[in-house]
């Protein structure tokens, strides 16, 4: 038996691709996807912020495109950078263009000069030095380290760097050029474009999987792991009803901390390095404007402290059935350390203030719905500590039949494509270990 705990998109993909072991698939929340969900509220449907598809990999790119057929939408990318009062192209590093024209010769002289003096790159290298040995000291004034520190709410120099290389490609003297004099001859970055379900947001994805589900139990919680016994129990978050489950290999997708508490026998030094993981939350604010397109782009980006909020998108833009007509929908991120806490009525109002500055809203928009989700896992941190702790707690959960996989069950910073692959492999290997003959 396996038993798999959360029915996020790591979580159902395990379950879809086991074949021969039996499995019980267990989920905490009424409803499957984790925070790759949607929901409706007064005429619109919102995710849990912004969910948008991209692919690096054949296989789970043609498996997604199978099981959303005639669903989903393709987009090129219109993403923007506000600051000094004006919009530039996403990404910074190639679109300095229309910024004032010191701040497009610092950038420039600071690319430059990465080039002439290369630096050593070194495993420790924080996320800061990263920065500025890539892309140089002006675009990290003026972009990436106050956008960066906005979003993970800490030193950037507490940060390692060995997660950037997919998210941040250092482009080429050509293409930083071409983008301070505004001359396009490519697309940049790892999303130029993107998929989307044409209508009933992101919630479409994990829903697919389960026709090819035996059962998902839902509002079930895990409480405790003896994992030399390899028994879990379960509480029925309705009724407080208990089960317990026997099991050779234990699939998990929740945070490690939230794991490592849970499992009564872990060494303790492995404990107290789970508690040591840190992470950022984020205020996820869904709202809804009685105004048509308060923006004609996809999402924007906001560097400048002055702005709360790291960035906004207008799912409108991409899928219109997701919102009433007349009206615009977006979706505004702020982050807080996860010991912070702000009512929602400060939330949006914040929010509104600083899109009233940038000049997204006016002070005779309505805002007609306006609802807050604190996404309590939003962004794991990759530190110091990390990079010790994370290989050997996931090491020895596997000695002992635990898988702990998807981004937080791996406590990484990886896309929807990279869960469900996560959990396609993972399948693979019990099917494997299923079909050989087991030792007397």
């Amino acid at each position: 038996m396996i038993v798999i705990v959360g029915a996020g998109l790591a979580g159902l993909s395990t379950a879809y691709h086991l074949s021969g072991p039996s499995y019980r698939l267990y989920e905490r929340e009424a409803e499957v996807g984790g925070l790759c969900r949607s929901y409706r509220k007064d005429g619109f449907t919102f995710d849990y912020t912004g969910h948008l598809l991209h692919f690096r990999q054949p296989d789970i790119k043609s498996l997604v495109e199978r099981l959303l057929a005639g669903k989903l939408q393709t987009h090129r990318r219109k993403s923007f950078i506000y600051s000094h009062q004006t919009y530039t192209e996403y990404p910074f590093q190639v679109n300095t263009h229309g910024l004032p024209p010191e701040v497009v010769r610092e950038c420039l002289l600071g690319f430059i000069a990465t080039l002439t003096a290369p630096s050593a790159a070194s495993k420790d290298r924080s996320f800061k030095q990263w920065i500025l040995d890539n892309l140089g000291e002006g675009m990290a004034k003026h972009f990436m380290v106050p956008f960066n520190e906005k979003l993970w709410q800490v030193s950037l120099d507490e940060l390692t760097s060995d997660w950037v290389s997919w998210l941040v490609p250092k482009p080429d003297l050509k293409d930083v050029v071409n983008g301070a004099l505004g001359i396009k001859d490519k697309a940049f970055g790892y999303n130029p474009s993107f998929q989307y379900p044409a209508t009933d947001g992101i919630r479409v994805l994990p829903d697919s999987f389960l026709p090819g589900i035996a059962s998902v139990h839902n509002g079930m919680e895990l409480v405790e792991v003896d994992t030399k016994r390899r028994r879990a129990l379960f509480r029925n978050l309705r009724n407080g009803e208990r089960r317990h489950e026997h099991y050779e290999s234990m699939v998990s997708t929740i945070p490690v901390p939230e794991l490592l508490r849970r499992c009564l026998d872990m060494p303790a030094h492995l404990k107290e390095a789970a508690e040591g993981l840190r992470w950022v939350s984020v205020y996820n604010l869904n709202l809804g404007v009685a105004r048509e397109q308060v923006s004609d782009k996809h999402w924007l980006y906001f560097p400048e402290p002055e702005y709360p909020f790291y960035r906004i998108g207008f799912p409108m833009n991409f899928s219109p059935a997701l919102g009433r007509p007349g009206c615009s929908s977006m979706y505004v991120e702020m982050s807080h350390r996860p010991t912070e806490h702000h009512t929602a009525e400060q939330l949006v109002a914040r929010a509104r203030s600083g899109m009233e500055r940038a000049g997204i809203l006016t002070p005779n928009d309505d805002i007609v719905v306006a609802d807050v989700k604190d996404l309590q896992y939003a962004y794991v941190y990759f530190d110091r500590h990390r990079a010790r702790a994370v290989p050997a707690i996931l090491s020895e959960l596997e000695r002992r039949g635990i898988y702990s996989i998807g981004r937080y069950g791996a406590w990484e910073h990886t896309s929807m494509e990279d869960a469900i692959s996560q959990g396609k492999r993972l399948a693979e290997r019990l099917n494997a270990q299923g079909a050989q003959p087991q030792s007397a």
